[in-house]
C-alpha cells in the first residue's frame, strides 16, 4: 500500500505515467471556472470610452483638454474618451468612431466625452450635437435633458436656460435629469421634438419647433459624412499649455456624478499658486476641493500618550569634568 501511495504521487506531480483522472477533472473544472469568472467580469465591465477620428474640421481650430493639459485641435486628430472639447463659432467637426458611429460638433459648442460608463456618452455643457448611431449605444446628454439611440439619428442643443433634443430618425429613448442623476424615460419615435427648461417641464412635441430649426446648423441639415478616406493624414493635437482656472471653470461645476474624477485629474495643478488662488476662490462652486486645498490638522495625541511620555524619568546630568557614556 505504501509503495502504490509513492507511485501516485510520483505520477501525478510530472513524473511518469498518466494524470490522475480526478486531478484532470479538477483541473478542467478550475479552468472553466476562472474563464466563467473571466466572462462574467468582462459584461460587467464599463465601456471601453470613445475613440474617433476628426475627418472634417472646418473654421478656427478647436481646442481639446486631455488629462490636465489644453491642445489644439485640427483635422485628422483623434478624440478619446475623456477629451473635453471647445469650439468656437462658424466652427463644424465630424468625427468617425472606430464603431462605426458618427458625431457632429457645431460652433460655439462645449462637449466632454465621459471616460466612464455602460454606454458611451457625450455631456453636452452648451451648443450643438448631432450623433449618427450606427452600432453600439450612444448617449447625448445636456444638464437637463438628454437622449440615447441605437440605430438612429439624434440633436441635441443645450443653452443656459434649457436643453432641446430631436429625434430625426429611428427610435431612441429620452433621458431626464434630476438633481443626482440621469434616468431613462419613455421611448421616442422618428421626428419626434423634446424642450425642457430650467423654470419649466418637459415639452413634447410631433416635430422640432421653427426657432429650432431655424438655429439649427446648416451642416446638420444634411446626414453625417462618414467612411473617411484612407488618405486621411492621422496627426497629433499640438501642445498649447498646462490648464488654467479658467480653462476649466465652467466643466469644475458640471453636476457631481458627471465631474467625479477631476480631483485626481487636475490636482497637480495647485502647485501653480494662480490656479490654487482661483480655486480657493471659487470654492462654493465646488465644494469637494475644499479638504484638498485646506487639509484638516492631524489627530492631537491622546492625552494619555503625553501624561506617560511626561511621567517618564529624566535620565541624570553627567558629572562636571566627565564626558557622557
Amino acid at each position: 500500500m505504501r509503495v502504490r501511495s509513492k507511485q501516485q504521487i510520483t505520477t501525478t506531480f510530472g513524473g511518469r505515467g498518466g494524470a490522475h483522472p480526478s486531478l484532470i477533472q479538477l483541473r478542467r473544472l478550475a479552468l472553466l471556472a476562472l474563464a466563467l469568472g473571466t466572462c462574467l467580469a468582462d459584461a460587467k465591465s464599463p465601456a471601453a470610452g470613445f475613440n474617433g477620428l476628426v475627418s472634417i474640421a472646418d473654421g478656427d481650430p478647436f481646442t481639446i483638454v486631455r488629462g490636465d493639459t489644453l491642445l489644439s485641435g485640427s483635422k485628422g486628430v483623434t478624440l478619446l474618451a475623456g477629451d473635453i472639447v471647445e469650439t468656437g463659432p462658424g466652427a463644424f467637426l465630424a468625427i468617425e468612431s472606430q464603431g462605426g458611429n458618427l458625431v457632429g460638433i457645431g460652433p460655439s459648442t462645449g462637449v466632454y466625452f465621459l471616460p466612464r460608463g455602460d454606454v458611451t456618452a457625450l455631456l453636452v455643457l452648451k451648443g450643438w450635437v448631432k450623433v449618427d448611431v450606427r452600432s453600439e449605444a450612444m448617449r447625448v446628454a445636456g444638464r437637463r435633458l438628454g437622449i440615447q439611440g441605437h440605430q438612429a439619428v439624434i440633436v441635441l442643443f443645450a443653452d443656459e436656460q434649457s436643453d432641446a433634443v430631436f429625434d430625426e430618425q429611428g427610435s431612441a429613448r429620452l433621458l431626464l435629469r434630476d438633481d443626482t442623476a440621469t434616468r431613462l424615460d419613455k421611448e421616442t419615435g422618428a421626428n419626434q421634438f423634446f424642450h425642457r427648461g430650467d423654470r419649466t417641464g418637459l415639452d413634447s412635441r410631433l416635430r422640432p419647433s421653427a426657432e429650432f430649426v431655424e438655429r439649427m446648423p446648416i451642416a446638420f441639415r444634411d446626414p453625417l459624412p462618414g467612411n473617411a478616406p484612407t488618405s486621411l493624414t492621422k496627426v497629433a493635437p499640438q501642445l498649447v499649455r498646462a490648464v488654467t482656472y479658467s480653462d476649466i471653470q465652467t466643466w469644475l461645476t458640471i453636476p457631481r456624478d458627471w465631474r467625479g474624477g477631476f480631483i485626481e485629474r487636475f490636482r497637480a495643478r495647485l502647485k501653480d499658486p494662480a490656479f490654487f488662488a482661483a480655486m480657493d476662490a471659487h470654492l462654493a462652486l465646488h465644494p469637494e476641493w475644499t479638504t484638498i486645498l485646506h487639509p484638516p490638522p492631524p489627530p492631537e495625541p491622546d492625552r494619555r500618550d503625553r501624561s506617560q511620555s511626561s511621567s517618564q524619568p529624566t535620565p541624570p546630568a553627567p558629572e562636571q569634568g566627565s564626558e557622557p557614556r
